[in-house]
């Protein structure tokens, strides 16, 4: 998928005084991985929160959210012995 490049602290990333357009893919995936319940406004439900996974006993919980979320936004991911693997297409 192509989209606006942000560049580190999610920034829009500026060269040369155009914005950067490439893959979004693996941003698309780190967005909503680290992304809170409730912060889009117009998708109050989307977003893992990984941050309230932190002190969780088990990763199950954590792994389905991944899962679910990556899928409802049309990424493709698989889980792995326990570990979520984002699949480009």
């Amino acid at each position: 998928m192509k989209d606006i490049i942000l560049g580190t602290g999610g920034d829009l990333l500026i060269v040369n005084g155009d914005l950067v357009i490439g893959d979004s893919t693996k941003q698309q995936a780190e967005t909503l991985f680290l992304t809170e319940k409730g912060s889009f406004k117009e998708s109050l439900e989307v977003g893992v929160g990984a941050s309230g996974y932190l002190e969780s006993e088990s990763r199950s919980d954590l792994l389905r959210e991944i899962k679910v979320q990556f899928t409802n936004d049309g990424l493709d991911v698989s889980i792995t012995d326990g570990t979520p693997i984002l699949i480009s297409n």
